[in-house]
């Protein structure tokens, strides 16, 4: 009976060794950042079919207090555009405010079309980010169509990234 024990204590000794050294490798890796999803996370836009995708860089988020999210945007239509509302603005979960066109309310921005081939400025306070976390931004524009006439079209776009 005692060479039993003794192959079996042999045995859970061995798998014993083996999974702390998995343990400790895990942790080094956590510690380095290889499990951080920021680490991974670059700069990537989708959506926005009708006025047309931003390029890479157009947009950031960072940690200032006030406007810190900001993405320029193109009129890539063949008609002049004016932009009417912005309010569905997200980064991650978090619904930013204070959202601005041109450093103009939104109320105000009837005055201010956007001509073909012309771009837009979108700012927003977006509060609680943390510098170097990764975000999603889910951005929906509504616009009208000022040669047509017709009005409340829709875009919508997600733009991925790190915070600065």
């Amino acid at each position: 009976m005692s060479r039993k024990a003794q192959a079996a204590m042999e045995y859970l000794m061995t798998y014993g060794w083996a999974i702390l050294i998995v343990i400790i490798v895990a942790a080094a890796l956590y510690a380095l950042g290889i499990f951080d999803p920021s680490t991974w996370t670059g700069p990537r836009a989708t959506g926005f079919t009708g006025i047309g995708m931003p390029a890479t860089g157009a947009w950031q988020v960072n940690t200032n207090a006030t406007n810190n999210f900001q993405v320029n945007l193109a009129n890539n239509l063949p008609s002049r555009i004016n932009v009417t509302n912005a309010t569905t603005v997200y980064v991650g979960t978090t619904l930013c405010t204070n959202v601005l066109v041109d450093n103009n309310a939104l109320d105000t921005v009837l005055a201010q079309p956007v001509g073909i081939g012309n771009s837009f400025t979108l700012k927003a306070t977006c509060l609680g980010m943390t510098q170097g976390s990764s975000y999603t931004a889910d951005i929906t524009v509504v616009y009208d169509n000022l040669d047509t006439g017709m009005d409340a079209f829709r875009e919508t776009g997600t733009l991925t990234g790190k915070v600065s």
